[in-house]
């Protein structure tokens, strides 16, 4: 049961579904556990309305809930088998309890024209319909023995019904805490061990209502929970991370900073008490922060670096970089632990809405031949390997950057006779001695890529397969971050031949004008999927071996080149002498 409901720690319901087939138990299980689910939503939304005569499970004690919801379904399943449900003797009390309650709620609900008899004697009514019912909790408990079954000429529960034409007044006494009250209420107002529910309206001082999310997240009223903070979850969450990026990876330290942001703006909460208007108020929060590093100071706490940039003097964060970055690790942690705690996915159906300043994602464009051939001229005649290589690579292949970056010469062999292809573990060992992560994207890109002829064509593939386990590119392997050196390196590679794009003509684009390539040889759909390292999300593509055929890698390999690019700089290279090349400040060092 949720926590909500049947309390905590949590209360397992059982019943017995008798002899069955395993198909059949598996169907009826089913069934019964969406009855299960629709029965938990109307109890929820029953505690939601001031005002709900009819329900007999509104703010009851969790005790109650789990009794009720227990015989609700067991009722149902034997509906369900066309029999009529009986009761056995240890719930004949609470049973009883349970109808008088609902028809004191029921006169309740006539106002005027009630039973005068049964309003006045309302608290005692009351008290011993849930003594009654707590009877059969105690003996489900195991705390009370199950007593002897009553005789069918005796009444079983006091009666209270509509008319109110017999009030029993036998019972045990209230206690203190049902009987605090004189005026009848409801019972849906039964007291609980819990608190109310927060209002979900909130009005300023002139009876304005106030947005959700407009408000203090941080102080703002929430349901009780015994469920760990989120500042608890995001330590295991971290710690899984941890386990596969590996300790002190530069995304598992960004990730931190960014929910460290959100701790601070919106509060560190029971995990399961937050809500789509925590998120929009993060949102509308982060509207001022600034998207370059140099105007967050680390002596600055993350409200005062947003009331700094009020006026958005600093250029804000890109929609991309809010949504995918900022609202994804928060949304990601607070969810990490809904099946290990029982609860429900608080973002669900939520729609968020982001500022005008978030400025949508670019899309990278196509380069068009010219500048192609000016990026290869000037990669190669810079002297450095990784300038000259890299954008061929991107060209011919369609992978990442940062997965080209890390190849080593044992990831090239020579899969079809005549095609040589590239594969990487996922790991790889440093001069250092160390094995480490390649910074690939995604499972799919562990699956091997074809190489272009071409590359065998101009010795590339002879001369790195000669390197054995080492690196490729030494020289951006033994940096920090090889990856993010590659792009900044990669940029000023494309702005040197004179492709500015305004940030949408870049070394993605040529991931994207190879897989285009392909679409124009006409090579199937499924084989550039896997040629690109996307995944395959087609059901009939999954079927076969995930990975390409030996006539669609011959086609791949052997596919005609734009012969308006001019691939004919790499003829005549030598790949040795571009590999001693050093990049220094300044200048270029050439061994």
């Amino acid at each position: 049961m949720p926590e909500d409901i049947g309390g905590s720690p949590a209360r397992t319901l059982r019943i017995g579904l008798g002899p069955l087939t395993a198909r059949q138990a598996r169907v009826e299980a089913e069934l019964l556990a969406a009855l299960a689910r629709t029965r938990f939503e109307q109890i929820r939304a029953a505690r939601m309305q001031d005002n709900h005569p009819e329900s007999d499970a509104g703010d009851i004690a969790p005790e109650i809930a789990a009794a009720e919801v227990k015989g609700y379904l067991m009722a149902m399943r034997s509906l369900l088998e066309g029999s009529p449900p009986p009761t056995p003797p240890h719930q004949e009390p609470g049973i009883a309890g349970i109808r008088g309650l609902v028809s004191l709620n029921r006169e309740f609900a006539k106002g005027a024209e009630a039973n005068p008899p049964i309003i006045d004697n309302a608290e005692m009514l009351k008290a011993q319909s849930i003594a009654r019912i707590m009877e059969t909790v105690h003996v489900v408990d195991g705390t009370k023995k199950i007593a002897s079954a009553p005789k069918r000429d005796e009444p079983s529960s006091p009666t209270a019904d509509a008319t109110g034409s017999r009030v029993d007044a036998a019972g045990p006494p209230a206690s203190s805490s049902m009987m605090a009250s004189t005026a009848p209420t409801p019972v849906a107002q039964v007291e609980s061990s819990e608190p109310a529910t927060p209002g979900r309206i909130h009005r300023d001082e002139h009876g304005k209502i106030v947005p959700a999310f407009r408000l203090d997240r941080r102080s703002v009223a929430r349901r009780p929970s015994e469920l760990p903070r989120l500042s608890e979850v995001a330590e295991e969450y971290f710690a899984a991370r941890a386990i596969k990026l590996g300790e002190g990876h530069k995304d598992i330290k960004t990730a931190r900073m960014r929910l460290g942001i959100f701790l601070d703006l919106i509060g560190d909460h029971p995990v399961d008490t937050y809500s789509p208007a925590d998120l929009q108020a993060f949102i509308a929060l982060m509207t001022h922060w600034p998207a370059q590093k140099r105007y967050r100071p680390s002596n600055q706490a993350p409200r005062e670096i947003l009331a700094a940039n009020a006026d958005l003097r600093f250029k804000p964060l890109k929609r991309s970089a809010l949504e995918d970055g900022y609202v994804t690790i928060a949304r990601s942690v607070i969810r990490y632990k809904m099946t290990d705690y029982e609860y429900p996915d608080p973002f669900n159906n939520a729609k968020l809405t982001y500022p005008e300043t978030a400025a949508p994602a670019q899309s990278t464009e196509p380069l068009s031949s010219e500048q192609k051939s000016r990026i290869f001229r000037t990669g190669v005649e810079g002297g450095l390997l990784d300038e000259a290589i890299l954008p061929l690579l991107g060209d011919l292949t369609g992978r990442r950057l940062g997965l080209l970056v890390h190849l080593q010469g044992s990831d090239l062999r020579e899969k079809y006779p005549g095609v040589f292809v590239a594969q990487t573990s996922g790991i790889e060992l440093t001069s250092e001695g160390v094995w480490r992560r390649v910074p690939i994207k995604t499972d799919q890109s562990t699956t091997f890529f074809i190489l272009h002829d071409f590359l065998r064509e101009i010795g590339f593939v002879e001369w790195a397969r000669a390197k054995g386990q080492a690196s490729l590119f030494p020289e951006l392997t033994r940096l920090a971050d090889p990856s993010k050196s590659a792009s900044s390196y990669m940029q000023r590679l494309f702005k040197k031949a004179g492709v500015q794009g305004n940030g949408r003509e870049v070394f993605h684009s040529l991931r994207g004008g190879h897989i285009d390539f392909l679409r124009e040889a006409k090579v199937d759909p499924r084989d550039r999927r896997l040629q690109a390292g996307h995944k395959i999300d087609n059901e009939h593509d999954l079927y076969g071996f995930k990975a390409i055929t030996e006539d669609r890698a011959i086609e791949i390999a052997n596919a005609r080149l734009d012969p308006r690019v001019d691939y004919s700089i790499f003829r005549r290279i030598d790949f040795e002498s571009l590999a001693q090349g050093k990049r220094t400040r300044g200048r270029r060092v050439q061994g």
